[in-house]
Order: C-alpha cells, then sequence, then structure tokens
C-alpha cells in the first residue's frame, strides 16, 4: 500500500502547556510532531530511510547532498531543518547530541560492503558525530559540539554539558538532541535552549514532554 501522507498540522494537538515555552521536534513511527502538535504521518509504516526520504520531499527541503547521508544524519537533519523555522540557528549555537545505539547500523552497512568492496562514502559516516558536521554546514555554525552515548535518554547530561558550555561562553545558545537509529527503529528529539535562564526552566521539564511524545 501507498504511504499516505496527511496535511500539515492534522490532528494538532497540544504538548505542553502555554507557559513552557521549549521548542522541539520529535520524529518516531512515522510521525513528525512539534511543540505545536502533529506536522507530518505516514499511514503506513516505512524504512526509516524511506520514511525520512518522504519527509524532505513534503517539507519541501531543497539540499542535494541529503541523499548522500546515512540514515543517522538524514533524521538529525531534518529535525534541525524543522526546529531551525522556529528558532534561529547561527555561527555561535551550540550542538549537544547524544544516542544508545552510536553509529551501529551503518557500522553494518560498511562491514557488508566489506564482503565485496568497502565503500567510502558508507565508511565516511561510521561516527555518529558526522550528523553534527552535517547540520553545522548547511546552518554555518562554528560553535562548540558533543555526542555522547548513553543508555536511555538523559536530558539532565546534556543540559549540564550546556550549561558549562553557556558559563564558558563557548557558545550562546545550544541545540540539544536524542538521535537514536537502530534496527530500522529511530527515536529523534531535538529541542533548543536559548540561554542559561531558559536551561534552569527546562529542568525537570523534559522527561515529561518527553514521555508525552511517545504515547
Amino acid at each position: 500500500m501507498e504511504a499516505v501522507i496527511l496535511p500539515c498540522f492534522s490532528e494538532k494537538r497540544k504538548l505542553m502547556s502555554e507557559d513552557q515555552s521549549i521548542k522541539f521536534i520529535k520524529i518516531k513511527d512515522n510521525r513528525i510532531t512539534s511543540s505545536e502538535g502533529l506536522l507530518f504521518k505516514t499511514e503506513d509504516k516505512l524504512e526509516s530511510i524511506k520514511f525520512m526520504s518522504q519527509a524532505y520531499k513534503f517539507f519541501g527541503i531543497n539540499y542535494s547532498k541529503f541523499f548522500k547521508m546515512d540514515g543517522l544524519s538524514k533524521a538529525g537533519f531534518i529535525a534541525a531543518e524543522l526546529l531551525s523555522e522556529k528558532i534561529q540557528l547561527e555561527k555561535n549555537t551550540g550542538l549537544i547530541f547524544s544516542n544508545s545505539s552510536s553509529s551501529q547500523d551503518t557500522d553494518l552497512r560498511f562491514q557488508e560492503s566489506m564482503q565485496n568492496f568497502a565503500s567510502p562514502s558508507v565508511f565516511v559516516y561510521t561516527l555518529p558525530n558526522i550528523v553534527l558536521g552535517e547540520i553545522s554546514i548547511r546552518h554555518s555554525i562554528q560553535s562548540e559540539n558533543a555526542f555522547f552515548i548513553t543508555e536511555k535518554f538523559d536530558p539532565e547530561l546534556m543540559l549540564d554539558y550546556a550549561e558549562i558550555q553557556l558559563k564558558n561562553l563557548a557558545c550562546e545558545n545550544v541545540l540539544c538532541g536524542w538521535l537514536n537509529l537502530h534496527n530500522n527503529e529511530y527515536d529523534v528529539f531535538l529541542w533548543h535552549v536559548a540561554d542559561l535562564e531558559d536551561l534552569q526552566s527546562q529542568r525537570g521539564q523534559l522527561p515529561k514532554i518527553y514521555a508525552t511524545t511517545n504515547e
């Protein structure tokens, strides 16, 4: 059956109360949601790379290098692209991401390619932090970045590191994200930290918001 793409913002729902200001993008289970509601979904369950390609076309993104990226980079790229419509990604925006599977999906693809001819185009993505470079190139970011491997979504770890970087003036604002892709299952949650005051207000809120987006 062909995937059916629903109109943007159909089935719109509030994921946060009005006094919350955390801007986020969530990608999971063939759905893309934001702090404002549902943005996109397909009726059929698609492979992760096919779903990201559908989303890329639906949102009218124009970036030819997208098709050379691995699945992890495509997912992070789309989430950052959509979030950049709501917040300003600039030269001094820090990038702090994490996941539990590193670049395992791409590592396995590269291992398979070695049976015939090792693919340089796949090898270049055998580190999870490559997605940070792709986002930085797209948005001309030249600031602090880090990619942590953790067992599960740990917003406090990312906020603690973001706080250090903001206090040290290594960046002016931060894009944080949980970006996990393994065995064709994907879970992406990107959010923005505007400054130190915003960071402190986010503590304690993020686990609840993340859990809400998984319902």
